[in-house]
């Protein structure tokens, strides 16, 4: 498998399976390993030609038919998985509803929708920032070849004839419809753990659930799959059925549960493994558990290859096998050595873990099963039969989830970062050997906290420093680290300015710090920063400070002085800790330990352009001058008041618009490189060709987060040298 994604994968797992092989010396599992190799190679040959497949740019009256409890809204702005019609391929969807009544005609509609859609297809947007969740290789690694942005007007129809996907469809959107009617968290409980539902609200509600990393519990997989069966089997039962009609009845059942639960690649695990059980009981066959579990892995690679690179493919794989083999453990036991198996897999994903989380799954798991999953059936059969009801169960969840919340806000998080691959390999390995006989768990254990501490000295206290600029689209987002993380500096935190004319056309807040510079820092064990500057007051320099509120520790925010007399900037601000100092400054002042001087402003003002606060420190050998959106007269004046002023590397002003970036003020500060950080196709048209006509003319080598994505200077000592994503290494400085 990792042959066609990662060779570090494809040859551990070869390795291993060539011991195997050795140790049995079984010719007819040696045949049938052979013959599986060549099926699973046929197969992702076959998926990765169909991922290269070549599209027009543009298509125009296309058919697609959409299912609402697929459809992803928020706002205006709406997204969907699926074909065209007449199309072997899958694509996702793009668009903006022209109109709230053509937004409710779709998102309420219980029945498949039909839309005549006209747009630009595309290859999906690489991942321009290290560690940034990675769009194309999330959907690549579910056969979803391209991007179908619709950019023209569409018609609605519905069909006549509807097939049996679409009536299951149908009916689970006539379900979460229902659900919609219910108390907020028997809702959210009923959608996630009966349709696999989530919406806008999930998260915000369920932070303890995500945080103490019982999110599998949500992912429908094999526990729902066994609830689903016995209640079938229960039915079945008092039937009386023959063994042979209720085998192909659950089966016919187990197919249309895939489909009615949303039909992930997680889910796909369980429901192969419940269909080869229920075959292998009804013929006899004689499969052990084991052998269960690694054909469907087989069915799986031949399939959907890819898939198992997903975390939530990885995790119901890893904690079925961690079932199986642990099946002789008592259940404290098979608990700590389940969550065991997870961690690994969780901190290269999440790069995060809670220290309660065992703790807490030793008590949850037991009470989920036995209490919570059936007291959610039983709330949704209530709301039909006896609303009153209701209200006490929704009573009971709440009481349940907000202690979840409240033990997740207890000391114990740990930002650990992202460990390397070999160092998850290795951990898995020796987390599985405690189901070894003849191995020596004091030794293992020892093994497995040396790993993970040496692992975490090494994330946590880095030789290295760096400077980098993310790569946030239009706006500007900065990162000054010092070596061993001594201090960490944000300068500006970026964010998307909303173009929406109408309440309904916004949504909810999608901050993308959350993917980009705020998923990077945790990948580096970073869950501080001890100062976050903002320049000034737009919301592609600062629009995300909520973001960072939420998820990390913030002890000092720097704004320009007078700035914190500006309403609109306070209420961004208003969710921070009372821990979190807000200091004002002018060029006048200085922070103590901040490892940066200030430029300007000089005096007060409410955080427009011309208030931008301009920053300049030395790192790695080079002086770095950070001017925000500081427009040429205040460029002028900066000058006028320090005119020794100068540097190595300048973050060139306003996005390389043609307002900043004087020619005199380039000539006097003399820099040899500049950073300029500006979206892709933006309105704007930055950066200005006069600008680059101004650097070029210079002779200063520019970086630019268009082009180059996010651009990093990692520095030792007085020496270092640039990196940028999209052409890696740019050579010393």
């Amino acid at each position: 498998m990792g042959l066609f994604g990662n060779k570090i994968i494809g040859i551990t797992l070869l390795a291993i399976l060539v011991v195997r092989l050795i140790v049995v010396r079984n010719p007819r599992l040696i045949l049938m390993s052979i013959a599986a190799a060549g099926s699973f190679m046929v197969a992702a040959t076959i998926v990765n030609a169909s991922l290269k497949a070549t599209f027009p740019e543009r298509l125009t009256n296309q058919q697609l038919k959409v299912y609402p409890d697929m459809l992803k809204t928020n706002g205006a702005s709406f997204s969907y998985v699926g074909q065209l019609q007449n199309k072997p391929h899958h694509l996702v969807f793009y668009g903006r509803f022209k109109s709230q009544y053509r937004m409710r005609q779709v998102v309420n509609s219980k029945r498949p929708v039909l839309l005549t859609v006209s747009g630009k297809i595309s290859d999906f947007t690489p991942a321009t920032n290290v560690n940034q969740f990675d769009m194309q290789s999330y959907y690549h690694h579910q056969k979803v070849v391209k991007v179908f942005t619709i950019d023209d007007n569409y018609a609605i129809k519905y069909p006549q004839k509807l097939t049996m996907v679409d009536r299951i469809h149908q009916l689970r959107s006539e379900f979460n419809h229902y659900c919609a009617t219910l108390p907020k968290t028997l809702r959210i409980y009923a959608m996630g753990l009966i349709s696999g539902s989530r919406q806008s609200d999930f998260f915000d509600e369920m932070t303890g659930v995500k945080r103490l990393g019982l999110l599998h519990v949500f992912s429908i997989s094999g526990m729902h799959v066994y609830y689903f069966l016995a209640i079938v089997g229960q039915l079945l039962g008092w039937l009386r059925l023959p063994k042979y009609y209720k085998a192909v009845i659950e089966l016919a059942c187990i197919a249309g549960y895939f489909v009615f639960s949303g039909g992930s690649p997680g889910l796909f695990r369980a429901v192969v493994m419940a269909v080869i059980a229920i075959v292998n009981s009804l013929f006899r066959i004689g499969l052990s558990r084991l052998d269960v579990w690694s054909l469907c892995l087989m069915i799986n690679l031949i399939l959907l290859p890819e898939a198992m690179f997903l975390m939530g493919v990885q995790l119901s794989y890893g904690l079925s096998l961690g079932l199986i083999v642990s099946d002789k453990f008592s259940y404290v036991k098979q608990t700590v050595f389940l969550n065991l198996l997870t961690i690994p897999i969780l901190l290269f994903h999440v790069y995060e873990w809670h220290l309660l989380s065992v703790a807490i799954n030793l008590i949850v798991l037991p009470l989920f099963g036995k209490v919570i999953f059936p007291l959610v059936i039983t709330g949704v059969l209530v709301g039909v039969m006896m609303p009153v009801l209701v209200q006490p169960i929704d009573w009971v969840l709440r009481l349940f989830n907000d202690s979840l919340n409240w033990v997740s806000g207890l000391p114990g998080m740990v930002t650990y970062g992202k460990p390397s691959l070999i160092v998850v390999i290795l951990a898995l390995l020796l987390t599985f050997g405690f189901v070894i006989k003849k191995a020596h768990p004091k030794g293992l254990m020892i093994s497995l906290c040396l790993l993970y501490v040496s692992t975490f000295l090494v994330i946590h206290f880095p030789t290295q420093g760096e400077v980098s600029m993310f790569d946030i689209g239009q706006g500007d987002s900065f990162l000054i680290r010092t070596p061993f993380n001594k201090t960490v500096t944000l300068i500006d935190t970026g964010g998307k300015v909303d173009f929406s004319n109408h309440a309904w056309e916004r949504g909810t807040p999608n901050y993308q710090a959350k993917r980009l510079s705020i998923n990077y820092l945790k990948s580096m064990g970073i869950s501080r920063i001890d100062y976050l500057c903002v320049s000034h007051q737009d919301a592609d320099h600062c629009g995300d400070l909520p973001a960072f509120i939420k998820e990390m520790k913030i002890k000092n925010i720097l704004i320009p002085l007078g700035m914190d007399h500006n309403p609109n900037f306070m209420k961004r601000i208003a969710g921070r800790n009372p821990a979190t100092k807000v200091i004002p400054v002018n060029d006048e002042m200085r922070v103590p330990d901040l490892p940066l001087s200030i430029f300007h402003p000089y005096e007060m003002g409410k955080g427009e352009n011309h208030d931008s606060m301009v920053l300049s420190g030395r790192f790695g050998g080079l002086n770095w001058l950070f001017t925000g959106d500081l427009d040429r007269p205040g460029e002028i004046d900066t000058l006028q008041r320090h005119p020794q002023l100068s540097t190595d590397v300048l973050k060139v002003g306003h996005h390389g618009s043609k307002t900043a970036s004087d020619p005199q003020f380039i000539s006097q500060v003399r820099p040899k490189f500049a950073w300029i950080s500006a979206g892709r196709n933006n309105r704007y048209h930055h950066p200005n060709i006069e600008t680059i006509e101004t650097l070029q003319q210079a002779h200063i080598k520019i970086y630019n987060t268009q082009t180059q994505g996010m651009v990093r200077y990692v520095y030792r000592n007085n020496a270092g040298h640039f990196e940028t994503v999209l052409h890696e290494h740019e050579g010393n400085a």
